[in-house]
């Protein structure tokens, strides 16, 4: 009997050790590209769920042909948070995307406002990053925005749309996007997709096995929304744009996340520009889509970009 015993947990160790190999070797393959852009577009909240829409009043509008919602607009005069949703230019919003604006615009007492833009592969750049910028010109010809009464915050590539948003407001140009006077009181960015060439996504540092599946369905997302664009071009890519005179910024990242080398990149570049700048990294990831990551030290960064929040839209003139 105990020799039987044996046999059968040495059967069953290597039924476990070859189970664990085929299941490494299924998560480092990389699969045909059709089989990567089957999700896309699916993952799509197109409304905040049932718990954001109890505790605000939701209005959706179309602003410049651009779909936007509101979280309590009649509190717009306390200030606005503009968020752009995360999905790599190719899917969202999500839900994690409602839940942050949502537990923001409670903690501020202020207005929400995600601005629902076109993404690929339907539409190409640079459609998102005119789509965001006609509705903050669109709210600045209105009066709704106004010098230092909003901040724009996004999550992943939103969050470089954020960045790319931020500096655009803040160059005059000639041709082309109007120059907008009313700019952002501050920036919150997390895990921000920075580098669309993801040229540092083959370093080790997020201590990931080979993230293949991730690395490869961002790569091929960044293709399909750039089109002919190059993928270093500063709109898309605004970790080779101009940084100068850029509001503060709040920058966070988790120590999983595809983008870390990028964010510790950035933080220089705003050093040396001379950007305020909060930077922190939490232990595992921002979030895992479709919903914002749970725990102590995500509940503490919340609180912290709020209390960001807080003191920059706090010295909005004639409040």
């Amino acid at each position: 009997m105990i020799r039987a015993s044996s046999q059968e947990d040495l059967t069953m160790g290597r039924i476990k050790h070859y189970a664990a190999i085929a299941g490494r070797t299924l998560t480092r393959t990389p699969l045909p590209n059709f089989v990567y852009e089957i999700g896309f577009g699916k993952v799509r909240i197109v409304k905040p769920p049932a718990p954001v829409q109890k505790r605000h009043a939701i209005d959706i509008e179309l602003l410049n042909r651009t779909r936007t919602v509101w979280l309590d607009k009649h509190k717009a005069d306390r200030g606005i948070i503009v968020y752009l949703h995360g999905g790599s230019y190719m899917a969202g919003p999500f839900v994690g995307d409602w839940e942050w604006l949502s537990k923001q615009v409670d903690a501020r007492e202020c207005a929400g406002l995600l601005i629902d833009y076109r993404y690929g592969p339907d539409y190409m750049h640079p459609t998102a990053l005119e789509d965001t910028f006609e509705v903050i010109k669109g709210l600045s010809h209105q009066g709704l925005i106004t010098q230092g009464n909003w901040a724009v915050a996004g999550h992943q590539s939103g969050a470089g749309l954020a960045l790319s948003l931020a500096s655009l407001v803040n160059t005059r140009v000639d041709g082309g996007l109007a120059n907008v006077e009313a700019k952002p009181a501050g920036i919150v960015l997390m895990n921000p997709l920075l580098d669309l060439e993801f040229t540092n996504l083959e370093l080790s540092e997020t201590n990931q096995h080979d993230p293949v599946h991730e690395r490869r369905i961002m790569q091929l997302a960044a293709k399909k929304y750039a089109g002919r664009t190059p993928l270093d071009d500063p709109a898309l890519s605004p970790l080779n744009g101009d940084l100068q005179g850029l509001p503060p910024v709040h920058l966070s990242v988790g120590t999983k996340d595809l983008f870390l080398t990028d964010s510790r990149i950035v933080t220089h570049q705003f050093e040396r520009e001379g950007i305020d700048l909060t930077y922190r990294e939490i232990p595992g990831k921002i979030s895992v889509n479709p919903r914002l990551r749970r725990g102590a030290d995500m509940a503490r960064l919340l609180e912290e970009q709020g209390e960001f929040l807080e003191a920059n839209l706090a010295e909005t003139p004639g409040k």
